[in-house]
């Protein structure tokens, strides 16, 4: 049996990604759905500038994941292969993947 560990991501974008995080977010969407389903991802979301009044637009600042995965090598792989990764929307120079464990979890 492998063991299962949990890594926090925090993934910013790149400057002015907007457009084209905008133009592949059905597609990250999808794509992460069976990471979901697998329970590789039990976290995910964007980070943002600042939470919108209604009717404006949201202002992305970058993702926050968390995977549950064999090692730390794994995440940097799913990250590297998300379409955020290979449209330049996430600045990888700047991710961080941080071993974690959860001491509390509660689902929205």
């Amino acid at each position: 049996m492998s063991v299962k560990n949990e890594y926090l991501c925090i993934l910013p974008d790149k400057p002015d990604a907007l457009a084209k995080r905008l133009e592949v977010r059905a597609q990250h969407l999808t794509n992460i759905t069976p990471l979901v389903d697998s329970g590789k991802v039990v976290l995910g979301g964007a980070m943002l500038d600042q939470h919108p009044n209604p009717g404006d637009a949201v202002s992305f600042k970058g993702s926050v994941l968390m995977f549950v995965a064999e090692s730390k090598e794994e995440v940097e792989e799913l990250v590297k292969n998300d379409i955020y990764s290979k449209s330049d929307v996430w600045d990888l120079e700047k991710a961080q993947i941080i071993p974690f464990k959860s001491a509390a979890r509660v689902a929205l």
